[in-house]
């Protein structure tokens, strides 16, 4: 596979797109009363700007740690299809107000984030805000047949079905630009191939892109008769997964949190050095982005990484720092393969097993003997021996040098595709690797 060039920012080009469509959304808007506009919407404006803003806030943490927010999503979708509203006035506003008022709603949850200390996630709102702009035009303003979707809404001689697979495949397109642009920042942010992020993007979160294809066009066909409680009425079913999904990530976290815990045994037992665990494992998750492993192989590789020396439980003598990078083969294996057979023992853990088997194996065995190594099992061996060759405490002299050491296994003991992703990662002094991987020994 081919690392990904660190050389893209498509960060930086979402944000950029994001800013230049809130501006020219501003000058569209300006140019059609603004003022009176919100005077006659306002209490519509207001209570979408508050709905967009509380599901900005209460973003859901998934599984794999990213964030989103599909309740601010399908709340600003649906203002983009917003037609006539049971006891307001009919919501027969141009696309450019549509677009300025989810950047507004954007920028205060934005400024919520930072008074709270947490992320702002610039690049995903402006992906949101975006895709928000793509469903506000073509809904809006693209017509076909002299018709566009939203004037089929507002006829009462147009069947609803009609207008609602209009907007189903509006908000559909929508999405599917959100969840590209969404996938770029994230590969620019876990150094990972653009198409890596978006395979695990789908993955991740398909379920929750399909409810909210439909809650927002569900908004605009309710509002008629519901008026502007057609809003959480129709948002209702997505909050009740946003409990289910989370509930599950808190299960996850507890399970990982065990993991870590029987991890920490080789520490307590003085077999290995204080957070040598953690260290591999991180490492081992950031060489694995970097190669492009999905999503549930990252997760095994992590929990296998985290659990990679707990066979030497069985030594009678620990080995010296517990490095096993300087033990003999057969004592390496015979710590492999001890470690695989405790953890065979938990249910659902084969796979981390199995990497933990063949962490020992030497990569000649597969270029020469076409051995099956798990490719998560070579990763845990060259990050396992750049941890045991810089003692666990980070320096650039030391870090030169625990290179040097590996490549002078090059091709025999490591694997190179996995070496060059170590280079790439280690020699990005200015990524957050070193603090994440490396504080505790500092």
């Amino acid at each position: 596979m081919k690392i990904r060039s660190r050389a893209t920012r498509p960060r930086a080009w979402v944000v950029g797109c994001g800013g230049a469509a809130t501006l020219a959304a501003a000058a569209w808007a300006e140019g059609t009363a603004l003022p009176s506009m919100v005077e006659v919407h306002g209490r519509t404006v207001a209570t979408f700007v508050l709905a967009i803003v509380a599901g900005e806030v209460a973003r859901l943490r998934m599984p794999s740690g990213r964030l989103t927010a599909p309740l601010a999503s399908a709340a600003a979708l649906g203002l983009a299809f917003l037609g006539p509203v049971q006891g307001e006035p009919a919501f027969d506003v141009d696309a450019g107000f549509t677009i300025l008022v989810v950047a507004v709603s954007l920028a205060v949850a934005a400024g919520i984030h930072r008074l709270r200390g947490v992320d702002v996630g610039l690049g995903q709102g402006s992906a949101r805000l975006l895709a928000v702009a793509v469903a506000a035009v073509l809904a809006r303003e693209w017509s076909l047949g002299g018709h566009t979707i939203w004037d089929l809404l507002a006829d009462p001689g147009v069947a609803p079905s009609v207008a609602a697979l209009g907007m189903v495949l509006v908000s559909g397109t929508a999405l599917v630009v959100e969840v590209v642009l969404t996938s770029g920042v994230r590969a620019e942010r876990q150094r990972t191939a653009w198409a890596t992020a978006l395979r695990d993007e789908l993955g991740e979160v398909a379920p929750m892109t399909f409810a909210v294809v439909t809650s927002g066009p569900l908004v605009a066909l309710m509002a008629p008769s519901f008026g502007l409680m057609a809003l959480p009425a129709s948002l209702f079913p997505l909050a009740i997964t946003y409990v289910a999904v989370a509930r599950y990530t808190r299960n996850r976290l507890t399970y990982r949190q065990t993991i870590a815990t029987l991890a920490h045994l080789t520490e307590r037992g003085g077999y290995t050095p204080e957070g040598h665990a953690e260290r591999v494992s991180h490492l081992s998750v950031l060489i694995g982005r970097t190669i492009g492993l999905p999503e549930r192989e990252l997760r095994d590789l992590e929990y296998a990484a985290l659990l990679h020396d707990l066979g030497q439980i069985s030594l009678g003598e620990p080995i010296p720092r517990g490095a096993t990078v300087l033990a003999a083969p057969v004592d390496q294996r015979d710590i492999a393969v001890e470690g695989a057979r405790i953890v065979r023992h938990a249910e659902g853990l084969d796979d981390v097993a199995t990497y933990i088997e063949s962490q020992a194996t030497p990569y000649r065995q597969v270029r020469e003997h076409g051995h099956d190594v798990p490719l998560a099992s070579r990763i845990i061996k060259v990050a396992n021996a750049f941890d045991d060759l810089t003692g666990g405490a980070w320096d650039p002299a030391r870090g030169a040098a625990a290179m040097e050491r590996i490549h002078l296994g090059l091709g025999y003991e490591y694997d190179p595709q996995v070496v060059e992703a170590l280079t790439g990662v280690t020699s990005d002094t200015t990524s957050r690797w070193v603090e994440e991987s490396w504080a505790p020994a500092r």
